[in-house]
This record gives C-alpha cells, structure tokens and sequence, in this order.
C-alpha cells in the first residue's frame, strides 16, 4: 500500500463526513425555511408552494447521507487499490462537482447571501474538488 492512497483515503473520510454534515445543514434548515415562507407568502401561495419545496428539501437531504457514508466505505476501497472504489469515489466526485455548477447557473445571486444556502454550496463545492483530486493523484496505483 502507498502512502498515496492511504493520504487519498483519509481524504475520502472526511468528504463523507463533509457531505454528511451538508446533508444535516439540508435538513436542520426546513423549520427556518418554512418560517421564512410563512412571513413571505400569502397562505395560498404558501399551500402552492411549500409542499413541493419540502419534498425537495427532505429528498436531497436524505440522499446526501448514503453518498457521504458510501463515500465512507469506498475510502478503504482506495486505501486496499481497489479500482471499483475509485470508480464509485469518481462518480460521486463528478457528480457533487456538477451541483455548485449548476446552482451558479440556475440560481438568481441574491440566493447566495443566505448563510446555510452559502455553506452549503460551499461545502459541496469544495468536497467536489478534494474528492476528484486524490482519486485522479492515486489512479493509476489502482487494480
């Protein structure tokens, strides 16, 4: 084993753990959300708008959590040179790569200057970028 890929699944914990607490930031922020709605919208905009808004909130948070655990496990993956864990580590990283894009090119900027909703895209942003690096660095290391 290589000092490359065990620095890469170290790496790999922490982005799990990372995206573990992206998800709990989804998921902590739905009571402020609502209350934010309650105070902004008249109550049959409110009934139009916040169930579909909930379900998005409460999927995407809940999906986070087996990615960021699966990320986890796909650390020791790396760390033993198995070529299936980094291709489930890439695919994570590309696709966490894929949503601060697209946040940035769907999203008014005025979005941004909520602090959890910055955070959020921060973080993401940023295990993005660590995930995809120490698994491209260890690749050719891998069975």
């Amino acid at each position: 084993m290589t000092r490359r890929r065990v620095v890469a699944a170290h790496i790999l914990r922490l982005e799990g753990v990372l995206l573990l607490t992206v998800a709990g930031i989804h998921l902590a922020v739905i009571p402020e959300l609502r209350s934010v709605l309650v105070r902004n919208l008249d109550r049959a905009s409110f009934s139009f708008a916040w169930p579909p808004f909930l379900l998005n909130h409460v999927v995407v948070g809940i999906l986070l959590i087996p990615i960021g655990v699966s990320t986890i496990f796909c650390a020791s993956g790396v760390r033993a040179g198995e070529r299936w864990a980094w291709r489930v580590g890439m695919s994570y990283a590309i696709a966490v790569l894929t949503l601060p894009a697209a946040l940035v090119a769907i999203m008014d900027r005025h979005y941004f200057t909520a602090v959890p909703f910055l955070t959020a895209a921060i973080l993401v942003g940023a295990v993005g970028i660590s995930m995809a690096w120490p698994l491209i660095w260890v690749r050719r290391e891998l069975s």
